[in-house]
């Protein structure tokens, strides 16, 4: 009984200091976007980097790199630009000989949008950020975070 006690409190323990995979990254909000018919726009979307964190940038420098990806649902009526990626910031693990290319801290991507045939309204066109975190030490499993950029068109 004392060793499954120990078992769970490690076990515990453990569970309250571990990060979750997508607390790697947060998404901020999203300001509206307001279109008409004709019009396009860049939707800015912020993001944090947890700090003592960096995520590969796009290109990523290596071929063994998972680069960050923003990638965004089509929806009917409205086109939907290839991101925009911020400045990278060059970064090198101590003991390795290459530099690569990240991002760390606050993040701003942006994706172009147009319409000319969608309908007066609200919309919200959803996507996600995939991005591999690492720190001074590891590499984590590639994850996403989730995106929503609310979207209204007026006449």
């Amino acid at each position: 009984m004392k060793l499954l006690t120990f078992f769970f409190f490690v076990l515990g323990a453990y569970a309250q200091t571990a990060v979750s995979p997508q607390s790697y990254v947060t998404i901020g909000t999203i300001q509206k976007v307001t279109l008409k018919p004709g019009q396009s726009v860049d939707a800015v979307i912020p993001a944090t980097v947890l700090k003592g964190h960096h995520i590969q940038a796009n290109p990523a420098t290596l071929p063994n790199l998972i680069a960050t990806e923003l990638t965004m649902e089509p929806l009917e009526g409205l086109q939907i630009g290839k991101p925009t990626y911020p400045k990278s910031k060059a970064w090198k693990l101590k003991t390795a000989s290459k530099v690569i290319q990240t991002y760390e801290g606050d993040v701003i991507l942006k994706v172009g949008l147009a319409t000319s045939n969608l309908k007066p309204g609200n919309y919200e066109v959803k996507g996600s950020l995939r991005y591999q975190a690492c720190d001074e030490k590891n590499c984590f499993f590639p994850t996403s975070a989730s995106v929503v950029i609310p979207v209204t068109v007026v006449k």
